[in-house]
């Protein structure tokens, strides 16, 4: 057995983060690891590394007890949930660090890293500072650096967080090449068809191991799926409460959405021409860095209550586009309107009429849940009266009543994300923009937040959002495909799909993404 745990357990205080797990993991096994957010699998693979000591409980890794790690760690590959290179560096000096730690010099080096940067489309990237990175891109520099040796044990925990569905499939080749040669994987993700291409899966909740087995024993051969069985194991009793909304109505905390089993759409049928309202109008929009271009003249319309996907491959100019959406980055050329007013000569209106969640956590981890919903209520300047209601809104939509006092820090990631989408709407904004807000998100808090979505734009609130998840993307109204900063695609996914119909066969939104970056890659060569 490459992984052989007995009754490990960890407390941190009055809180048991990992509860009595036993489990056995052979040799050359892929292994995945889900469950909900602070189910305990980060602290699970902590202890297995060594970087965390177990309260009570034994495990031996590689043969050798978690006392003796020393032993064995030059087999051991990790892959932490939080980006741990150095901002400082540059790409390519982040893989030779990580190779010189590891040993691996000459033509081994060579082969690795020239394999590595292809897979992840780091190539081009080589010269640019790890700190100056895309979120999905710093995640695929994670991986090349855990890659660069070839461990006989990888711990990865969740390493396709934020990374699009092209580098997600070559990631995953990557792994069953490895798991061939003998490597043992231990995977943690939030992607359940990730979980489907494990040999066995392990489902987490509460520290506790709930279920385990390959995933046709999970789901009966086909009776069920994985993500009904994991939204059942972990559902709450404690749904969010109804959201007043300006003019009356609610939204409702009940969800009715199933990914996979899609409802109806609430496409907005608008046709464009005079008397059309637009919440975002965009023209030859156009943004430099230098010489690289990271935008390059798009044009679009997005009308108010609209959910608009905005799609694209990490590094393509998604965040650069919303950052300048939001106010945030001034645009080289081009002009645009946001909510009415003027992108280059009004970004301070725009921002008092907007919400923006970013894709990196954008609230302050040394203050408490509660301390951040009123730094932001204080931006907003929210009447006393009127942040109380919004702050116990707030709080039990995120999960987060018997956190309150906790700082953001201490929060795992979907909870901190769903924090700062509560900040974010704070204020109920007209339009929000969205940067992959569920990335790394369980499944059951990803149908609710989309539950929310579609309540929000069926209330008349624009939402603009990009996401990794196609799943997600076929509840949005209309999509934008956007590649190296051009705009590739433009449709409702009905005609996207349409688009690319093969023997009376409809592909799939993954299919269609691929398919066109494939493509834009062919005519460049």
């Amino acid at each position: 057995m490459s992984l052989s745990i007995n009754h490990l357990t960890k407390r941190f205080g009055e809180l048991t983060a990992v509860d009595s797990l036993t489990l056995s993991i052979s040799a050359g096994e892929l292994f995945g690891l889900v469950g909900s957010d602070g189910a305990g699998k980060t602290t699970t693979l902590r202890m297995l590394t060594g970087v965390m000591t177990p309260t009570e409980g034994e495990a031996t890794v590689l043969g050798c007890q978690l006392h003796r790690l020393v032993e064995v760690q030059q087999d051991i590959g990790y892959m932490s949930q939080r980006f741990g290179l150095y901002q400082d560096l540059t790409v390519a000096e982040n893989i030779r660090f990580y190779a010189d730690l590891f040993g691996v010099s000459g033509a081994e080096y060579r082969t690795r890293s020239e394999r590595l940067l292809t897979f992840s489309g780091m190539a081009p990237f080589t010269e640019r500072l790890a700190g100056r990175l895309s979120g999905g891109m710093k995640q695929k520099l994670g991986l090349c650096c855990a890659l660069i040796h070839k461990p006989k044990l990888l711990l990865l925990d969740e390493p396709t967080n934020g990374v699009d569905p092209v580098s997600r499939r070559d990631f995953w080749r990557i792994l069953n090449e490895l798991r061939g040669e003998g490597v043992t994987i231990v995977v943690a993700t939030a992607y359940l068809d990730e979980a489907g291409r494990c040999d066995r899966v392990g489902l987490l909740h509460q520290g506790r191991l709930l279920a385990c087995g390959t995933p046709a024993e999970l789901t009966g051969n086909g009776s069920t799926t994985l993500e009904e069985l994991v939204i059942r194991e972990i559902s709450t009793p404690h749904p969010p409460p109804n959201l007043p909304l300006e003019g009356g109505g609610i939204i409702s905390s009940k969800s009715n959405i199933e990914f996979g089993k899609l409802p109806p759409p609430l496409l907005r049928e608008v046709q464009g021409g005079d008397g059309v309202e637009y919440a975002v109008s965009l023209s030859q929009l156009t943004k430099r860095f230098g010489d690289f271009i990271a935008v390059d003249n798009i044009s679009l319309n997005v009308p108010k209550g609209q959910i608009f996907g905005f799609l694209g491959p990490n590094g393509a100019g998604k965040s650069t586009t919303i950052r300048m959406l939001c106010g945030i980055l001034p645009p080289t050329s081009g002009s645009g309107h946001v909510a009415g007013f003027d992108i280059n000569t009004q970004p301070e209106r725009i921002k008092e009429n907007i919400g923006y969640m970013s894709q990196r956590f954008s609230l302050y981890e040394e203050l408490t849940v509660e301390e951040n919903i009123a730094f932001y209520g204080g931006v907003y300047r929210l009447p006393a009266a009127k942040l109380k209601e919004r702050t116990d809104w707030v709080i039990h939509m995120a999960g987060l009543d018997e956190r309150r006092s906790s700082t953001a820090a201490e929060l795992s990631g979907g909870w901190k994300q769903r924090l700062a989408l509560g900040c974010a709407i704070l204020h109920e904004p007209p339009i929000v923009f969205l940067d992959e807000p569920t990335s790394g998100v369980d499944p059951l808090s990803r149908r609710n937040f989309w539950e929310l979505i579609r309540s929000l734009a069926a209330k008349g609130v624009t939402v603009f959002v990009t996401t990794h998840y196609m799943d997600e993307a076929e509840f949005c109204d209309r999509l934008a495909l956007i590649y190296r900063g051009e705009l590739v695609a433009i449709g409702t996914p009905q005609e996207l799909k349409q688009a690319r119909l093969k023997d009376g066969v409809l592909p799939s939104l993954e299919d269609v993404f691929i398919g066109l970056i494939e493509e834009r890659d062919h005519q460049t060569i």
